[in-house]
């Protein structure tokens, strides 16, 4: 699970890269120059296949990280408590994980299969983004990623026995805000400016 979830995170931070050409002022035509370049790609589909089978991993194994939990503990504990570092974000793993994945469905089929018209991507993308419910929603899922990520990081750091140095948690924290508010910044620019 921590290797799949650090591959991961390296598609975010290349796709952050990328969808940061949208704020560039010129128009979207770095941004949908460098669609183009990923679309006509001759490895874009098995790329896309091998990000596919990297989250489905993803998924299973937290699935069944979950069902092992529940079954070494079947009875809910009396109190719950922050004992040992549990945060908010290390409780709802498997929760914020599952609204990730509906985001996932509406972002693929609004910017990936959404009907373009006459237009390019880069006007869907600020077409979608106009609209107060899509920037909104789309604010609230990557609010619910940073969360994921910021225990996501921490936790395959432990799990690869380097949990021990307290930097790690702040490097964590950091590499979530960083990777999420980027992903933030561009609806609610693109809303409040375009």
């Amino acid at each position: 699970m921590a290797v799949t979830g650090i591959l991961l995170y390296g598609f975010l931070v290349s796709h952050l890269s990328g969808n940061l050409l949208l704020l560039l002022g010129d128009g979207g035509s770095a941004f949908d120059a460098y669609a183009e370049f990923l679309a006509r790609h001759p490895l874009l589909i098995p790329a896309e296949i091998g990000l596919l089978l990297l989250f489905l991993v993803h998924i299973y194994l937290a699935i069944t990280v979950s069902l092992d939990n529940h079954r070494a503990r079947p009875e809910p504990y009396q109190l719950t408590a922050s004992l040992g570092g549990r945060t908010w974000a290390s409780r709802t793993m498997i929760w914020s994980g599952l609204a990730i994945v509906t985001f996932l469905v509406v972002h693929i089929a609004t910017f990936k299969y959404g009907d373009r018209g006459d237009g390019t991507l880069y006007d869907l993308v600020v077409g979608s983004f106009q609209s107060e419910l899509y920037a909104g929603g789309y604010l609230v899922a990557l609010t619910i990623l940073g969360f994921h990520l910021w225990h996501a990081f921490h936790s395959a750091f432990q799990t690869l026995g380097l949990s021990a140095r307290p930097f790690l948690r702040r490097v964590s924290m950091g590499l979530s805000v960083l990777l999420a508010g980027g992903f933030a910044a561009i609806p609610a620019i693109v809303y409040l400016t375009l």
